[in-house]
């Protein structure tokens, strides 16, 4: 009996091969919905849409056999290539539901004669063989293949074995070596037709599927071919920045933001409290209980004082086609970094309360505290929060603005994930958390808007007859920089049980080389040489002769993001 069978190699499904009679079963529908044909477990595999993807047959060809994605927020990849729309799955492909999501091969058994075919450039809409002049899938360089495996079936491109190839390769072998196993499955599916028979009523259409744990030398063998293959595809030869550019810098996005401090009390905008001291406007500061100088806060909005808040730029990147937006913490939710402080607030004064209770000047400030956190604030034990004004993406070569919003924030470095609503996909990076193998040396991209770039602006004219007016409206277009990983600081190192532990005063970054971005880069991407992104670009140094920038590992983006 022909049946399709799905070899689960990560999730909650790990270690499991379910089975579907083809003459039962026409389609699979995939996620973590009660109604689901494959069911995914709610919780532990919370990438996985409710309803997140369909393999069904092809309606054109039913000897062949398609894979759709049904708008999952985190996207269906075949054989590591995100698939729009709908494509053809051959046997031994692997299947997986978001980035670092549950993986499974897909199998068709008995295997139709030629099944394996060379490898798929994924397309979306109608599954008919490429003929758009689409660019032809690149086969990764770098050492030969295992003798174990035979030669790729073509010959074209450079030399090594394209992944989907060995993972195809892996599965035959898995698939010989489960024809020597006892099956027991025309027993117990009969006994389950009759069950759904009576449960039903008779009432015709069921499903006959059947899960069993895959043997430890099948599971062995999959996951062996798959870190085989995958290796060889990151050995592939590496990108020019000018194409890491062309392939990703639509994802590279411009971030606009205001924001101002408020009280979580409900008592409006805060304020920094001014007073007029020697014929000149001085900003007040105080003491709090661990010793440190804040500004002295006030709800008081006169004409003296200075409101907490700011507006800036920044820069991010997407990293899902529906619009979640990786950036810094300090561009996204400045209220929860160290805060700019304007230039009238130095020269101050320290106030603390005299005898008769009112605050009274004690010493001179020179200048503004360096690291004070507004949301942070000690004073009066009052909790004070952040609102961003407005927090608008602007995405490049296009004068359309999107309104964003705050999806996360790290408590852990300066990351924070935000969303933007867009009627259709936005283009989006792939990822490389490379943290534990990471080397001194290697090569860095990073794209973003520093300030110092000068913007460039289309004229837009007014096709409404109530509102004729011109704008001039910008269009973002991101810059890039390259050079490589100067150092790699960690927040800690040493072994356990060690003598002597390091810690890092900057806390977990890759220094880099480069030193020409700049206000403005703040939350853009750091590609390695195979487009990937590494990091995301938050700080610089500079003692007036030399700067040195910093960056924080993408894996403290993939925390936000449910992915580490």
């Amino acid at each position: 009996m022909e049946r399709i069978v799905l070899k689960h190699l990560s999730g909650s499904k790990a270690n499991q091969v379910e089975e579907f009679p083809l003459n039962h079963v026409k389609d699979l529908v995939l996620g973590r919905d009660p109604s689901s044909t494959v069911k995914y477990d709610p919780d532990r595999d919370d990438l996985v849409g409710r309803q997140h993807a369909k393999i069904a047959q092809d309606p054109n060809d039913p000897s062949q056999f398609i894979v759709t994605d049904l708008n999952s927020r985190n996207g269906t990849f075949v054989n590591r290539q995100r698939l729009t729309g709908t494509t053809r799955i051959n046997p031994g492909d692997v299947v997986q539901l978001g980035p670092g999501g549950p993986e499974f091969v897909f199998e068709i058994e008995p295997r139709p004669a030629g099944a394996t075919k060379a490898t798929r450039i994924v397309q979306a809409g109608p599954t008919a063989p490429n003929m758009s002049g689409a660019p032809a899938t690149r086969i990764p360089g770098g050492a030969p293949p295992p003798p174990a495996f035979p030669p790729p079936a073509s010959s074209s491109g450079a030399g090594g074995v394209g992944k989907a190839t060995v993972e195809r390769i892996v599965a035959q072998n898995v698939q010989q070596a489960r024809k020597s196993q006892g099956r027991t499955f025309m027993a117990a599916g009969a006994a389950v037709i009759v069950l759904v028979v009576v449960a039903l009523g008779g009432i015709g259409g069921f499903l006959i599927w059947r899960t069993r744990s895959a043997s430890s030398t099948e599971i062995s063998s999959l996951k062996k071919g798959l870190d085989e293959a995958r290796a060889s595809e990151a050995a592939g030869a590496p990108m020019k920045p000018a194409e890491v550019v062309k392939n990703y810098g639509k994802a590279v996005v411009k971030i606009d933001a205001a924001w101002k401090l408020v009280s979580q009390q409900g008592n409006g905008l805060v304020y920094h409290q001014y007073t007029i001291y020697n014929g000149r406007p001085a900003a007040l500061y105080v003491k709090v209980a661990d010793g440190s100088i804040e500004p002295f806060l006030t709800y008081n909005s006169n004409n003296l004082n200075v409101g907490i808040g700011g507006r800036h730029t920044g820069s991010g990147f997407a990293v899902s086609s529906d619009g979640f937006i990786l950036t810094n913490r300090h561009v996204a939710a400045a209220w929860k970094s160290a805060y700019q402080f304007p230039p009238s607030a130095d020269n101050g004064i320290l106030v603390a309360p005299g005898p008769d209770g009112k605050m009274t000047p004690v010493a001179a400030v020179p200048q503004a505290p360096a690291n004070w956190i507004p949301a942070q604030t000690k004073q009066d034990g009052i909790a004070y929060d952040g609102r961003n004004d407005h927090l608008e993406v602007l995405f490049p070569k296009s004068e359309r603005q999107l309104s964003a919003k705050i999806s996360a924030v790290s408590p852990r470095h300066d990351v924070a994930l935000i969303k933007v609503d867009s009627p259709g996909t936005v283009p989006a990076v792939e990822i490389n958390d490379n943290y534990d193998t990471i080397q001194a040396g290697e090569t860095s991209i990073v794209l973003g808007y520093p300030a110092i770039s000068q913007p460039v602006y289309g004229i837009v004219k007014s096709q409404d007859a109530i509102n004729t007016e011109t704008q001039a409206v910008e269009i973002p277009d991101p810059t890039v920089t390259v050079g490589n990983i100067g150092r790699i600081y960690r927040s800690s190192e040493g072994t356990a049980g060690a003598d002597k532990t390091t810690v890092s005063v900057i806390g977990d970054s890759y220094q880099l080389q480069i030193n020409t971005t700049g206000s403005g880069n703040s939350g853009g991407p750091v590609f390695d040489d195979h487009g990937r992104v590494i990091a995301i670009f938050y700080a610089g140094l500079s003692d007036g002769r030399t700067a040195v920038t910093f960056a924080v590992p993408i894996r403290y983006g993939k925390e936000l993001m449910g992915t580490k």
